[in-house]
């Protein structure tokens, strides 16, 4: 299902977006700025590898998609007018212009394949499988 398999891509994104900063802001000793943005990120990639490779039915990648088709493209158009999420906090979430392209992609991304994976599953005569 096209659902499983954007999940299977987005926990390979998520994981680049989470260990790349990681590493850079560890180095740097910046990482106390901007933790929980990684955390979100790892936890998002977790999640991601379950509803793509462990979940026994589809529902679970069903479900992550929409949430960040929804939350991601909410989050990426946003960010573009905030600086970011709780920025006077230790939880602190800056955003970035790269942070807004990196959730608008992921975000739209989802709302097409939801989109592509409906058509496909309610073509009649289908078994809503591609190809």
């Amino acid at each position: 299902m096209l659902t499983r398999r954007y999940c299977r891509i987005a926990a390979v994104v998520f994981f680049l977006f989470a260990a790349y900063p990681l590493v850079v802001k560890l180095a740097e000793h910046r990482l106390a700025h901007d933790w929980a943005h990684v955390v979100l990120h790892l936890l998002s990639m977790l999640a991601a590898v379950y509803a793509g490779w462990i979940a026994a039915t589809d529902l679970p990648a069903r479900l992550f998609t929409w949430a960040v088709g929804v939350g991601y493209t909410l989050l990426g158009t946003v960010g573009w007018f905030i600086d970011g999420l709780l920025l006077t906090t230790p939880l602190a979430i800056p955003l970035a212009p790269v942070d807004n392209v990196f959730h608008l992609a992921l975000g739209l991304a989802a709302l097409a394949v939801l989109a592509r994976d409906r058509n496909v599953r309610t073509v009649p005569g289908t078994s809503g499988r591609l190809g």
